[in-house]
């Protein structure tokens, strides 16, 4: 009993600051209220201010098809990086996407002729699942720290795309697939549905699971969670799973977006899940992160992209802004932790 009390009490602190944030706002005037939910959804309101400015800059931006492309491309970033924020918020990291999208990808396009859609998409996200739970169980079991685990199970993931496909590529056919990568439903790109879909989920689980709400105390005091019988394991193990979950849609969506599956299409969105999460607000300490701001972290880089596409600036330059914004998402959160005492 004691250690449930405890553990209850670990929980309250975790979204205690959340709570008397909302309690602030009732007793504050409106311009008060304005500058916090101003202050707490920044990434937000710059997407929309950038998009403005996009619009004045170049008329070709906010035509109808541009901007449905820009939501699609940041759909196969963003249902990862929706995973990984979930992660990151339990004090993990994860480098396996590449390896499981890739591997996801390819069950789909394999299976999807003999099997039909719906038992190729349920295996593949089966699939998902498994490679997120044995993601967790090594970091756990093995006391591997989450970098170093994932980038070795990510390794054979890969691995395995490269020995079942023969290091070919895999194509895909079905008009099924297909329609969940290029098709729209009411003019907005599945993708992008399914990405919105993602982040409600993941914003449930945090508020109404019991895991979801442990997984706050786990990233930000793992020691004082274990101290309270809060079930560490099984959260980083649950975390992973719904990383997992999450990728594996960004596998099937994108096969149907490319029309093929292989061994390197999943190659950097590891990378891009983390940035899209960091520039969202979620901190890389662990603890703390916002579904929604990395949806708008997501379709932030996704618009940033584009605009360089518009304005004919070469890749290497996008290389460049995004590694720019990422170290400047970075910083920011680290003078934001100095400030508040956490550092």
């Amino acid at each position: 009993m004691e250690k449930i009390k405890v553990s209850n009490d670990i929980i309250d602190h975790s979204v205690e600051g959340e709570e008397s944030e909302n309690n602030s706002k009732s007793s504050l005037g409106l311009s008060s209220k304005v500058f916090m939910l101003l202050n707490k959804y920044t990434i937000v309101w710059i997407v929309v201010l950038t998009g403005i400015v996009l619009y004045f800059l170049n008329g070709n931006f906010a035509t109808f098809s541009n901007l449905t492309s820009v939501l699609r491309q940041s759909a196969f970033v963003g249902i990862g990086a929706i995973g990984m924020t979930f992660v990151i918020m339990g004090g993990g990291i994860d480098l396996s996407i590449p390896g499981i999208v890739s591997l996801t990808a390819v069950v789909t396009a394999m299976l999807v002729p003999s099997v039909g859609i719906l038992t190729a998409v349920l295996a593949a996200l089966l699939c998902g699942l498994a490679q997120g739970f044995l993601n967790g169980l090594v970091i756990t079991k093995l006391n591997i720290p989450p970098f170093v685990a994932t980038l070795g199970t990510g390794f054979v993931y890969l691995a395995i795309v490269f020995i079942i496909t023969n290091q070919q590529v895999i194509p895909v056919t079905s008009m099924d697939v297909l329609n969940l990568g290029v098709g729209s439903l009411l003019g907005i790109p599945i993708p992008f549905i399914i990405f919105v879909l993602c982040t409600v989920f993941c914003i449930y689980l945090t508020k109404y699971t019991r895991y979801g709400r442990f997984i706050r105390a786990v990233g930000s005091k793992m020691e004082a969670s274990v101290i309270a019988g809060v079930p560490v394991h099984r959260v980083i193990i649950f975390s992973f799973m719904v990383l997992g979950l999450m990728t594996s849609l960004t596998g099937v969506t994108l096969a149907g977006y490319l029309s093929a599956a292989n061994g390197t299409m999943g190659t950097g969105y590891e990378l891009q899940a983390i940035a899209a999460a960091v520039v969202g607000g979620t901190s890389l300490r662990g603890g703390n992160g916002t579904f929604i701001g990395t949806l708008a972290g997501s379709i932030f880089f996704a618009v940033i992209s584009n605009a360089l596409d518009l304005f004919g600036i070469g890749s290497y330059w996008q290389y460049i802004a995004t590694g720019l914004i990422i170290i400047f998402a970075i910083t920011l959160d680290g003078l934001k932790n100095k400030k508040s005492g956490t550092v």
